[in-house]
């Protein structure tokens, strides 16, 4: 594994909402932590051997690394006071979600260093986390929509001792910043996808899981929140909430099935349970994956319903759960018949804004499906990417492909685009909520 160890810079100080969160936060997963005997596993997870790999929630390269501006006690220059007392730079960074390369947060392999220098411009996870402020770190096998790198194993989820360490390193390293702590997510769904195979119950796909009831569903949930609350995982890229009508496809039996009444049930008690556990549950993927045989990995995928069909169709298990989940992921879909204009939900402001936030009422947490999946990739320049995303209405990106170029870009225009400014901050109200509710003690169900 990596055979150098980076110095940790003097510890700055924290903004007081930073802070309070940490303190939760930590407190929080030591209540978790400290539950004696094994997590009891899922009474219904006879499953098939399950995969890690890369990013199924599913370029250029990167240039230098520029300057981040302020220094992290620094205060914005413009406008209204940043939310939580971020400087302008850190305010940025938790916009971005990304992966990081090596079993810990402060050792790496020399391919893994190489790689990390390529995408982020610093060797090591803990300096990304760092370097760019960060808001979130997914935990995946590898990344085989990276034409660089499609095979080089991250080693973040080799074992639970390891992965308990890593995320562990990563919040001290957002602490050491003096910013919140992260979000750290994964995509464990259950079938063939699940990206954490140790410390984690193998759990099978939506699709058979939704035989099990809804009493019995919300338990597993529960169960697997827990456990990956103690390996210091807050948040979960599932449940899958989109309505399968069609056979071939990206979704098949990642969906509860083609029923909308049964799966806004099951969605609901997934949403339930993980947030009971005290892990963000994660609605995917708006508005809904499960009519198209596109595979949104690859291209654009048009969801060719009109808008009453989609209406009484893909919106139903999204509408059901939204109250409840502190998450949404938004799709690289089109959906026509509401947005004529034939944009992904990912750059429209009409299906993300509009139907999302404004329609449908949502007021959690906006991401982004990951941008290294090539419809998102052909948005344009990384600034441009960015820029579109978060005037479409999204909160969070997900796996920027170029993130020093997409940091500089927002934060160039944070401090000369007073509008531009304001999305910015209200998303990252979105964001530190999320980070609020991961702090609160969880709250398990009583049936449970």
């Amino acid at each position: 594994m990596w055979a150098v160890v980076v110095s940790v810079p003097r510890r700055k100080a924290q903004p007081v909402l930073a802070r309070c969160l940490t303190a939760a936060l930590i407190v929080s997963l030591a209540a978790v932590s400290g539950c004696s005997g094994p997590l009891r596993p899922d009474a219904k997870t006879s499953a098939p051997q399950p995969t890690s790999g890369s990013p199924a929630s599913a370029t250029s390269s990167p240039a230098s690394p520029p300057s981040t501006g302020p220094s992290a006690t620094s205060s914005p220059r413009h406008g209204s006071p940043n939310p939580g007392g971020l400087s302008d730079a850190q305010m940025v960074g938790q916009l971005f979600m990304t992966y990081v390369y090596g079993a810990s947060a402060t050792s790496a392999t020399p391919a893994q260093r190489a790689a990390n220098v390529a995408l982020y411009g610093v060797p090591t996870g803990a300096q990304v986390v760092r370097r760019w402020h960060l808001g979130g770190i997914i935990l995946i096998g590898y990344n085989n929509l990276d034409p660089a790198r499609p095979t080089l194993a991250s080693d973040n989820v080799d074992n639970a001792a390891q992965i308990t360490a890593l995320t562990r390193g990563l919040q001290e390293a957002a602490t050491q910043d003096g910013g919140p702590p992260l979000l750290v997510s994964t995509d464990q769904e259950g079938g063939r996808v699940q990206r954490i195979t140790s410390g984690v119950s193998p759990r099978p796909s939506q699709r058979a899981l939704a035989s099990v009831g809804r009493g019995a569903l919300e338990c597993g949930y529960v169960h697997l929140g827990e456990q990956l609350r103690v390996l210091g995982v807050n948040q979960d890229l599932a449940p899958d909430a989109d309505v399968v009508t069609t056979a071939s496809g990206v979704i098949g039996d990642r969906s509860f099935g083609p029923d909308p009444g049964l799966d806004a049930t099951d969605v609901t008690a997934a949403v339930t349970g993980l947030q009971g556990a005290g892990v963000l549950a994660t609605l995917k993927h708006w508005p809904g994956h499960g009519s198209t045989s596109t595979d949104s990995h690859l291209q654009l995928a048009v969801v060719h319903e009109s808008q009453s069909t989609w209406h009484g169709l893909d919106r139903v298990p999204f509408a059901r759960a939204a109250p409840l989940a502190a998450a949404i992921m938004v799709g690289h879909l089109a959906l026509p018949a509401i947005d004529p204009s034939g944009a992904a939900a990912t750059f429209s402001p009409i299906l993300t804004q509009g139907l999302l936030r404004d329609q449908l009422g949502y007021r959690g947490l906006i991401i982004s499906d990951s941008l290294w999946m090539k419809p998102a990739r052909d948005g344009g320049t990384p600034g441009q990417v960015a820029s579109r995303i978060l005037t479409a209405g999204i909160d969070m990106m997900l796996e920027p492909p170029d993130l020093p170029g997409a940091y500089a870009s927002v934060l160039h225009a944070v401090r000369t685009r007073p509008t531009f400014r304001a999305r910015v901050q209200d998303a990252v109200q979105h964001v530190l909520a999320a980070k609020q509710q991961v702090a609160r003690a969880p709250s398990r169900p009583a049936s449970c």
